[in-house]
């Protein structure tokens, strides 16, 4: 997916793989863990994970970015991994209709809750 969506506040940004190294510290995070329902993965599972996320139809995943932490202007496609603060899951449960989905919001940045 190449969609960028953005408000006031924050912009979503496709997960791409150079988020994957800060999105794994996050979950690192017994806390953040607990509260997504998550089990700890290695590194190489985590952008195999990304990867997976990528592809499947059923899934999707932007990544948070807090618009004030954006170094320069936003350039859509660049990952602005500077400006990382949590995640946003998309999960499309009714294959029979593609407009209902299950959203699940992940602050991981303390500073930014």
């Amino acid at each position: 997916m190449k969609v960028s969506l953005e408000g006031n506040q924050v912009i979503f940004v496709p997960y791409m793989t150079e988020h994957v190294p800060t999105y794994h510290e996050w979950m690192k995070d017994p806390a953040l863990l607990q509260a997504t329902g998550s089990e700890p993965l290695t590194l190489d599972e985590e952008y195999a994970m990304q990867q997976s996320w990528t592809t499947d139809p059923q899934k999707c995943t932007f990544i948070v970015l807090d618009k004030q932490r954006i170094e320069g202007d936003f350039v859509h496609g660049e990952p602005h991994v500077e400006a990382m603060a949590g995640d946003v899951n998309l999960y499309m449960n009714d294959i029979d209709d593609f407009q209902t989905a299950e959203i699940e919001i992940m602050i991981a940045e303390p500073q930014r809750k």
